[in-house]
């Protein structure tokens, strides 16, 4: 059991509101049960309850009386920022090849994916879709973690051998025959609640940048969603953006 003093029901919380924001509990949905999720996270009822009353308060849980605590995910506005440079400076960081950094791939499965993602991709709550999650590192220190969602026929097409090596979406191409026509991306800052400070080795809490990619092929359909978390601490994120003297600024 652990013994983290009054702040250990916030990481707990913050753990099960991550899980609320990437889907993996959707909105209407229940959570599991106190006395599971006090198993998974080692810690006692009362922790839990206190976790749930936190949630609740923000807009992100319902208890209710005999049938479970449900996902009410609130309405959550955000300023987006676009970003626009060129696309091979990006994908040369983006996939590591500069600066060089090695790939660990962790597991390749076929899975019902988030809520977002099955809608991204166009599939039905009933149809598996392949997830593939893979670490970087810099110089043997954990940097990055992607998980790269797809049609599982898709990934039945791709060389597990080589998961590892090189660029993911080149050998998507390459092996599905699939031309991409372009990319749309998504950034945000978060923090490193509890599953994402063990799989980063980092601490509870610590900045990171989260990055959604959505690759759309030839015909304009969505054929790879990918999430990134970068270690805030390990990452700056920069841009090279034309000005054209036309340009009314």
């Amino acid at each position: 059991m652990h013994h983290g003093g009054p702040s250990l029901y916030l990481k707990v919380a913050e753990t099960i509101k991550g899980r609320i924001l990437n889907h993996t509990y959707p909105p209407g949905d229940r959570i599991p049960a106190a006395k599971d999720l006090a198993l998974e996270f080692n810690v006692s009822n009362i922790t839990i309850r206190n976790a749930v009353e936190w949630l609740h308060r923000e807009g992100y849980l319902d208890p209710r009386q005999g049938t479970g605590t449900l996902v009410t995910l609130p309405e959550l506005k955000k300023v987006e920022i676009q970003i626009s440079g060129d696309f091979r400076k990006w994908f040369d960081s983006a996939s590591g090849r500069s600066p060089r950094l090695e790939v660990e791939l962790l597991d390749v499965v076929t899975l019902m994916a988030p809520q977002r993602v099955r809608a991204l991709l166009g599939v039905d709550a009933t149809t598996p879709v392949g997830r593939i999650r893979r670490l970087r590192r810099g110089k043997g220190q954990i940097v990055s973690y992607f998980i790269s969602y797809l049609n599982a026929d898709h990934l039945k097409q791709l060389p597990q051998n080589k998961l590892s090596r090189g660029s993911f979406i080149e050998l998507f191409c390459k092996s599905t025959r699939i031309r991409l026509k372009r990319l749309d991306q998504r950034v945000e800052s978060t923090i490193a609640e509890m599953d994402l400070a063990e799989m980063l080795e980092t601490d509870y809490g610590a900045p990171l940048f989260f990055v959604e990619n959505i690759y759309y092929s030839n015909q304009e359909k969505p054929v790879v969603v990918t999430h990134m978390y970068y270690r805030g601490d390990r990452y700056i994120y920069r841009a090279a953006i034309p000005i054209d003297d036309n340009d009314n600024l």
